[in-house]
This record gives C-alpha cells, sequence and structure tokens, in this order.
C-alpha cells in the first residue's frame, strides 16, 4: 500500500481509523458474500499462498483487521453511549489514536531496523489485546472514564504503529522477491473485503451486545494475530548494525534514503498529494451529503461501499496486470484512472444533479479499484527498493510524509467548506487528487516492467589483495 487514507479505499499496510463510519449501514448478512469471495480467492493454490508462513502472516492479519474495524464503531460508540462523551471528548478519543502516527513513527522505523520483527509484532498484539479487555473489564463495572478511554487508545495507536512498521519489513523476509506483488495484493484484497463486511458486524454487535462487548471481540482479534505470528517459524538473523548510532541520527539516515531514491520519492509524493485531497474531497463531501436529506448517512454509505468494492476488485487483479502489462504502466494507468476518477464524479454531480449519486458511486469503484491495483504495487517496491537494514527507517519516513497530509487536509477541509461551500471544496480536493498522478507520470517508474528491476542488490564485496612482498 501507499499509505493512503480509507475514506476510498487503499493499500497492504492497514492505514489508521477513517473519519467517518458509513459502512456501518451494511449488514453483516449483507456482506457474507463478500466474506465468501475473498476466501475462495485467497486460497487458491498460487504462488504466494503456496508458502506457508505467509498464510499465517496473512491470517493474523485478517484478523486484526476484522477485530480493528469493529472497533472502530464499538470504541466512539463506547464513549458516546456508555460514558455520555460530548463530541469534543469524542474528538480526544480519534486525536489519541491518530497522534502516535505522526509523534513516533520515525522512532519505530529505528526499532523496527534494529530489532527482529517477529517478536515486535507478537508484542504490539498483546498489548493491543490486553488493553481492549481492561477497557472492557473498566466498561462493565462502571469504572472506565473518558480519560482512561482516550490513555487507551492512545496506547493503541502507538502499537498499531509499532505492528505496521515491523509487518511492513518482516514480509519480505518470508515472501521471494518475485511473489511479492502477488502477497502484497491478496493482502490489499483482504483488507478491502474487511472494510466492506467489518462495520457491519460492528454495528450489529454493539447494537445486540453493546459497546464494551464488542470491544472484546476487537481484543480477540488481536490475540488471535499474535498466536499466528507466534507460529511462524523463522530465523531472523538479527539485522547488521556495524555501529550504534543515536536514534536522531538513525532516523536521519531513513529519511535521507527515502528523498535520495527517485522512485521512493516519486511515491511518497503521489501518497501525500493524494491524501491531501482526498481529506479535503471526503469531508466536504460527507458535510453535503449529511446536509442534503435524513437518508444522507445511508446514501454516503452506499456511495462509499463502491470505494471498498472496486479496491477489492483491484486488488485482486493487480497480480494479472502487473505480468501481462507491466508494473510501471499497470501502476501508471491505475493511478490515471483512480485519481482522476472523482473530480469526473464531483463535475457531473455538479452539471446534473439528478445524477450525483449514481456518478459519485461509479467514481468510487472506479477510484477504489485503481487504489486497489496501485497500493499493492507500490507497496511491493517500497519493500525491496532499499537494503533491508534501513527499510524499517525508509519507510517511516514515507509514511510520515503520506500521513503527515492528512493534518494538513483535515485543516484544508474545513477551511475549504466553510468558505467555498460544500460542491467546490469537494472539486478542490478532487483536482488536488487528480494532480497527484503527475509526478508518477513525469517520472521513470512508468518504464519499469518488473519490480525486480529496481530491487537493491548488495554490492559485491572485492577481494582487497595483499600488496605486501612476503618475507624471504
Amino acid at each position: 500500500m501507499r499509505g493512503r487514507a480509507r475514506a476510498l479505499p487503499a493499500h497492504g499496510e492497514p492505514p489508521p481509523p477513517r473519519r467517518f463510519h458509513a459502512w456501518s449501514t451494511l449488514t453483516p448478512v449483507a456482506s457474507m458474500p463478500v466474506i465468501w469471495l475473498t476466501f475462495k480467492i485467497m486460497t487458491r493454490v498460487s504462488s504466494a499462498w503456496s508458502i506457508r508462513w505467509f498464510r499465517y502472516v496473512w491470517g493474523a492479519g485478517a484478523l486484526s483487521g476484522l477485530g480493528a474495524e469493529i472497533g472502530e464503531l464499538a470504541l466512539p460508540s463506547l464513549a458516546l453511549i456508555t460514558l455520555g462523551a460530548t463530541a469534543a471528548e469524542a474528538s480526544w478519543v480519534r486525536a489519541a489514536m491518530l497522534a502516535p502516527f505522526l509523534l513516533v513513527t520515525l522512532w519505530f522505523g529505528v526499532i523496527v531496523d534494529r530489532r527482529a520483527r517477529r517478536p515486535l509484532m507478537i508484542a504490539a498484539d498483546l498489548v493491543r489485546g490486553s488493553v481492549l479487555v481492561l477497557v472492557c473489564l473498566l466498561g462493565l463495572t462502571g469504572r472506565l472514564t473518558v480519560p482512561l478511554l482516550v490513555a487507551a487508545t492512545a496506547v493503541l495507536g502507538t502499537m498499531t504503529v509499532l505492528y505496521q512498521l515491523s509487518d511492513f519489513s518482516f514480509l519480505p523476509r518470508i515472501v521471494p522477491e518475485r511473489y511479492l506483488v502477488d502477497a502484497n495484493a491478496k493482502v490489499a484484497a483482504t483488507q478491502s473485503a474487511i472494510q466492506i463486511a467489518g462495520s457491519g458486524v460492528g454495528g450489529a454487535l454493539v447494537q445486540a451486545l453493546t459497546a464494551p462487548v464488542a470491544v472484546v471481540v476487537n481484543a480477540l482479534g488481536y490475540l488471535l494475530s499474535a498466536l499466528l505470528i507466534g507460529r511462524v517459524r523463522l530465523a531472523e538473523p538479527r539485522p547488521d548494525t556495524p555501529e550504534r548510532r543515536s536514534a536522531l541520527a538513525e532516523a536521519r539516515t531513513g529519511l535521507r534514503t527515502l528523498v535520495r531514491h527517485r522512485i521512493l520519492r516519486t511515491l511518497a509524493t503521489e501518497a501525500a498529494l493524494w491524501n491531501l485531497g482526498n481529506e479535503v474531497f471526503m469531508l466536504a463531501l460527507a458535510v453535503h451529503m449529511l446536509d442534503r436529506s435524513a437518508a444522507g448517512p445511508v446514501v454516503l454509505g452506499l456511495i462509499v461501499t463502491c470505494g471498498g468494492v472496486g479496491a477489492f476488485l483491484g486488488s485482486v487483479s493487480s497480480t494479472w496486470l502487473t505480468g501481462h502489462f507491466g508494473y510501471g504502466r499497470s501502476l501508471l494507468a491505475s493511478l490515471v484512472i483512480g485519481n482522476t476518477a472523482p473530480l469526473l464524479g464531483v463535475t457531473v454531480a455538479a452539471l446534473v444533479p439528478a445524477w450525483a449519486v449514481p456518478a459519485l458511486s461509479a467514481a468510487f469503484l472506479l477510484s477504489g479499484a485503481g487504489c486497489g491495483v496501485a497500493n499493492s504495487q507500490a507497496t511491493s517496491i517500497r519493500q525491496i527498493a532499499v537494503p533491508e537494514e534501513v527499510r524499517g527507517r525508509a519507510n517511516a519516513g514515507y509514511r510520515l510524509a503520506s500521513w503527515g497530509a492528512l493534518s494538513i487536509g483535515a485543516l484544508l477541509g474545513g477551511a475549504f467548506t466553510t468558505l467555498l461551500g460544500t460542491v467546490a471544496a469537494e472539486a478542490a480536493g478532487a483536482a488536488l487528487m487528480a494532480l497527484a498522478t503527475l509526478p508518477v507520470a513525469l517520472s521513470s517508474v512508468r518504464h519499469v516492467r518488473t519490480i525486480e528491476e529496481v530491487a537493491h542488490r548488495p554490492e559485491p564485496r572485492v577481494p582487497v589483495m595483499d600488496t605486501v612482498s612476503p618475507r624471504e
């Protein structure tokens, strides 16, 4: 994945929580066909699926992802319904979840490069599961408060950053380079299906069993994920760190590697511009739809769900497209289609209001499909384009750049929506998303046929000849 926001579904690295929960309008029954189709596609014997350890890691990601999607609805419901939190207090819960993505990403990148990744993933899952169990117990006994929930979500967000960075660097250890696109496509497709189904399941659990009990299901997903990761019996050598420097110096090395690498720099620029525009676009669209009629939440949910379906279809076709058309051409084509579709949808909706819902639904379907293809491809190339010993730090820098654009986009979205109105703000955000394709279109990435062409290869060591004459 490219490290994009998930309003239009994205990438094999699961991102921070969504701003809106419109998908909760789907029922679990309606989601069952998606889950069944995902399982059938994922379990076909293919290049990546034939690797036993990948199946464990994929299963762990699916379980923790489904739990997180349930938590997306359960935690806000816990704050607003169980604790009676105000809107301002609920915003602190969300801010506590997102803040670690800006505050600790670079430093965790250093830790990931210094240590074995599998124990870090297990520890992150165990901490997240334990914290959620504690939150449930406090909620059921009436001892949970908003400050305690804010602290708990801050821990959850922090451990999520650690897990995602570790997972990104761990996958290339268990999957050969030639299978990475297939592996990341399977991960991205599964995450897209989970996005479609998870919130519906979460809504049903909150409705039927109350929010604290739904939180336990979230915790169970993390604990089962830790169990599966623990079953991966892979010798993971300690990273090669011949000289230990300060964490700040090592973080700078990761940023420098990102900036100097022409392809990673291009992908990071594209992702940051897309996130910036997407945040503006989604905020304005949500305000527009929710103010439009009483059915606004349902309509918004259906539109966004089309993005999830598109992302699923794009993810499962990514490997085939890459094999037939090459990495660069399929990436560029998916970006042109996916990044431009929202602007076309907004334009049609503004010119012919009666077609607004069909136009936006089609735009989200196409944009989701483009994201599904591009995210699995971009993730694969990011995993092998830099030396393993700096992979975690380079990815941390990438994510900081791409996700840092979200906070700026949130501010711009509010300002644009207030000053220009919802339609103009939607158009401005969609235009930024379309412009995000330019860095890739103008770069050499479009000429890459296979990701192996840009894979980092360690320089061969030249033997040092003894120039001193032997003693007589």
